[in-house]
Formats: C-alpha cells, structure tokens, sequence
C-alpha cells in the first residue's frame, strides 16, 4: 500500500511540474555566412567527464585511425546541404548567388526545361534544393532546380523555400497507356 501511495504521489508531482516549452523564433534563422556565439554555459547544462590520457591499441598494434575531416566550405556563395531555397533567398546572402549562377544551377537540372539554356520560367522565383556529395558535408556549392514557381515562399515556422502553388515541373514526359 505504501509503495503505490508513493507512486501515485511521484505521479502526480510529475504532472504538476512539467518540462517548459522552447519558445519558437519570431524571425528567421540568420544567414548561413554568420556564426553565433555559442550558448552561455549553465548550471543545468551537464558537464561531460573529466578526460584523461589514455593508449588504446588496435587490431594487430597499428596507429588508431585518423578522425574525419570536415569538408572544405567552398569559395564564394554557399548553402545549407539538403535544404530549399527560394531565389530571392540566395540572392540577398552574404555571399549572394548571381542570376548567372542561378541559371546553370536551373539548366545544369537533369530533365530541366531549358532551351538553349534559357530557363523555361523565371529564374528569380525558381525553387532550389543544396545538394552535397558527402553526408558528413554541412554546406556546399551545389544547386538544383526543384521547380519554377509562380511565387517562391520562405515563411516560418521553418523558412524553408516553398511554391505558394503548385509547381511547374518543367520537362514532363508523362506516357500513358492505355488497356
């Protein structure tokens, strides 16, 4: 009887404390070129162990291997890898991407429609997706087109690029068969 009198009390302690909500952002991420300082250190924060010098050896008493090595960040405008963005986005980084840029990225899109290398919709509201080669890559320098929109969004909560509607995909080859 006690040990569920006690369980009910933890219980109901739980309940009457719980964990408080993160506040989410009024404003948008900053740009990828700026760093912010890292978070002030509180009591709370846990505090990893104490280390100390230790000798592992491996298999048959080779050296331990290297760590990985963060990629390079790349030369001149970057992005975030793995997320949308709409043009008028990558144009006002820090770095900004140029309409020159921004079109190759669109044409340089398998199964793009561009004739001539002429984009087939308005490079300045196209929706973009960062596209790294390696998984541990944060930023690159690689775009493609995901699709021209009539409006790019980037509204919160996420800021993440979107078409306001629906996209237009560009080369279509749809075939359909019929039975």
């Amino acid at each position: 009887m006690k040990l569920a009198m006690a369980l009910i009390t933890l219980v109901g302690l739980a309940a009457a404390n719980p964990r408080p909500q993160l506040p989410t952002p009024d404003m948008p991420p900053p740009p990828l070129s700026s760093h912010a300082p890292p978070p002030p250190e509180t009591d709370d924060d846990p505090k990893p162990p104490p280390t100390t010098s230790t000798t592992t050896s491996t298999s048959k008493g080779g050296p331990p291997p290297e760590p990985t090595k963060a990629p390079p960040t790349p030369d001149g405008p970057i992005c975030e890898c793995g997320y949308t963005y709409c043009a008028s986005v990558l144009m006002g980084m820090k770095k900004p991407w140029s309409q020159k840029q921004l079109g190759e990225a669109y044409c340089d899109t398998p199964n793009a429609s561009c004739d001539n290398n002429v984009p087939a919709t308005n490079i300045t509201s196209a929706l973009y997706i960062c596209l790294c080669d390696d998984p541990d890559q944060e930023v690159g320098a690689h775009l493609d087109l995901v699709c021209g929109c009539d409006k790019c969004l980037n509204i919160g909560p996420d800021f993440r690029g979107r078409c306001e509607t629906p996209c237009h995909a560009g080369n279509c080859q749809m075939q359909m068969q019929l039975q």
